[in-house]
């Protein structure tokens, strides 16, 4: 292949030498001296090539560095924003390539096809193992290879995006929740229902009643148990001690942040991402938006993002849902590990070196590392107090236990951290289910991996307005049904995958709750009742055994509950929540009514994801100022 016409022109181009680059640039008046000195420094400590120091670092901007580079290799400089490549030469079925290559075919020059490539090296190294023709590569910015290729394959990204798991393994996938057949089993099991409910009212009532009972009881022994975990585990030393290890031990890390409509928090997340302590030149972060929502696109572009920080345009489709925009933009992630973090995120500096080490110390089945999730606004007021009692339970005793003894679980939704090969491996996020983490938690064990909590916490905006949280929540709770549903569509293939102690989990950390979230407000009336009924009766017995079963079931439950969540804030060191904890059913039955607004979107809409509004605390004008400020501050130092 070497003596083909057209590989020898562009091996001699490339090995054109002037000045090295980084002499080049202070020639050329891009970079300075002290610029030059800075990123040779750091690139002894990281391994990577000086222009992706000087970029990471925003000492440069992309398209300078690339103009120079390509004016420096002697290479043409192709601009596929206004030389828009020949249609003719792109193919579908050649898209994984094209996007393995960064590079894509431009026209045909003398009769031989030209790439356009960020890396002509790299490049042609992927594209002569396909490739039996001659052809040449170009010089060409990251930004145009990304913005080209969403220009001519949305259609086509947009489809793998929203189909890729269901194309996969269409048992796994939400998209048909049930099939006619199904349907039909479905509403002939309702009927029998309220038939048996007409016909049996009181054996029915007292089914439902021993139905929530075991469902809370289980849930109350599990919390129990992760409080005897807590009690044996040493409390975690301070994150800020974590120790570092040196820019060439850590790989490159993408950051995917999908967002609709969040130009208010805009700032304050990308402050947080600036301030993460892992080397700007190995992150790769990607700001996923909504093709159409101009505001938050307006608000991105305003903020003059670093080189390291890239904007993705989802194109419309249905469902519009944060896991196919998440998918999508799984097609330009090139770090070894992806983490996704939610628009209000503020991220411990510290978190992705620890989920780095993780990983560097487990084996290649540890898929996916869960850092914990708390609020920074969590004494704003009765909901958001609550909030935090539940999240101290769930992200400090629950899942840490789970993950010792090995067990699946949901994951968080935000802060999740994957090896980018298993995530792909196992066909990324459901597009359809609209509590995707709770999906792939479980799936990820069902594949054979394994899934990991680190303490490096991520601080998140608690939902402090009612209205809000019944959306956020109900959407949470509608997402919980259909992972339900998917896996008990084959309960013997679940079975088999997960295991027996993981399918025992798997019914009590999903299927109890929604019970107990449905069923937890008959117990009040079946309680009254059986009260009522006994005193009104001569034979109370049954009546006041029922009314006292109950009783101790709701004391064990919310016992359990209260306990965990007071000790998980008692780890956190979030005062003055004991007395509060008190209203806790209260609290649960707010989550019942969400429940409910849950499973009837489930009926008529169960792809909708209701959008929860952030920037509602009475912290984030703050926030969002300290963030400007320190925006402000940089841009100086830049100048």
């Amino acid at each position: 292949m070497s003596d083909t016409p057209g590989f020898a022109d562009a091996r001699t181009a490339l090995s054109l030498t002037s000045l090295p680059i980084g002499h080049y640039l202070v020639a050329a008046g891009l970079i300075s001296n002290t610029d030059l000195d800075d990123g040779l420094a750091r690139q002894k400590h990281s391994g990577l090539r000086l222009g992706e120091e000087l970029i990471g670092h925003g000492k440069i901007r992309p398209v300078d560095f690339y103009r120079a580079l390509a004016t420096q290799t002697g290479l043409p400089f192709v601009n596929l924003i206004s030389d828009i490549p020949d249609e003719s030469l792109l193919t579908v079925a050649q898209l994984d390539l094209y996007l393995e290559a960064r590079a894509l075919p431009w026209r045909r020059v003398k009769g031989t096809l030209v790439f356009a490539s960020t890396d002509p090296r790299a490049a042609r190294a992927v594209l002569e193992t396909c490739l039996s023709e001659p052809f040449l590569v170009y010089q060409t910015s990251s930004f145009d290879i990304l913005w080209t290729t969403q220009k001519f394959f949305a259609e086509e990204l947009s489809a793998h995006a929203r189909d890729r798991l269901h194309t996969m393994n269409p048992t796994a996938s939400a998209k048909v929740l049930l099939s006619d057949t199904a349907r039909l089993v479905c509403i002939a099991l309702l009927c029998c229902l309220v038939l048996a409910i007409i016909v049996l009212p009181t054996a029915m009532l007292l089914l439902a009643n021993f139905v929530a009972a075991l469902a809370f009881l289980s849930l109350a022994a599990l919390r129990l148990t992760a409080l005897r975990g807590a009690r044996r585990t040493v409390t975690p030393p301070p994150v800020t001690t974590l120790t570092t290890a040196p820019g060439t031990a850590l790989p490159r890390y993408s950051v995917l942040v999908p967002m609709l409509r969040e130009a208010e928090v805009l700032p304050i997340l990308v402050n947080a991402l600036k301030r993460l302590d892992y080397p700007p030149a190995k992150l790769d972060i990607k700001l996923v938006l909504e093709a159409d929502d101009k505001e938050t696109i307006d608000a991105a572009r305003s903020l003059t993002l670093p080189g390291n920080f890239e904007i993705i345009r989802v194109p419309g489709s249905e469902p519009m849902t944060k896991p196919k925009a998440c998918n999508y933009a799984l097609h330009f992630v090139r770090g070894d590990y992806v983490v996704v973090f939610d628009a209000e995120d503020m991220p411990h500096p510290q978190q992705l070196r620890e989920a780095a080490r993780a990983f560097e110390q487990g084996d290649a089945m540890l898929a996916c590392v869960q850092a914990p999730l708390t609020y920074y606004n969590w004494g704003e007021n009765w909901l958001t107090k609550h909030f935090a009692i539940e999240y101290a339970a769930i992200f400090d005793l629950l899942l840490p236990m789970l993950s010792r003894l090995n067990l699946p679980f949901p994951l968080g939704g935000t802060s999740t951290h994957f090896r980018t090969d298993a995530l792909r491996a196992v066909g990324a996020w459901d597009a359809y289910n609209v509590t995707e983490d709770a999906d792939l938690g479980f799936r990820l064990y069902e594949a054979g991996y394994r899934t990991a909590t680190i303490i490096a916490p991520t601080l998140e905006e608690a939902n402090c307005h009612l209205p809000n949280w019944v959306r956020q929540r109900s959407r949470w709770l509608k997402g919980w049904m259909q992972t339900y549903l998917v896996r008990m569509r084959h309960p013997i293939l679940t079975w088999r995958q997960l295991g027996p102690r993981g399918f025992v989990i798997f019914q009590i950390v999903i299927g109890a709750f929604l019970l107990s979230a449905l069923l937890h407000p008959l117990f009040y009336p079946m309680m009254i009742y059986a009260l009522v009924l006994g005193l009104q009766q001569a034979t109370s017995f049954q009546s006041g055994l029922l009314a006292l079963f109950n009783l101790t079931v709701l004391v064990l439950g919310f016992s359990a509950a209260i306990l965990s969540g007071l000790v998980g804030a008692m780890l956190r060191r979030l005062d003055g929540l004991s007395l509060h904890a008190l209203s806790m059913p209260a609290y649960w039955l707010l989550i019942s009514f969400a429940s409910y607004k849950a499973l009837f979107q489930l009926i008529t809409r169960p792809h909708y994801w209701e959008k929860t509004v952030h920037g509602l605390s009475v912290f984030t004008p703050s926030l969002t100022a300290q963030a400007r400020t320190a925006h402000v501050a940089t841009d100086r130092h830049k100048t």
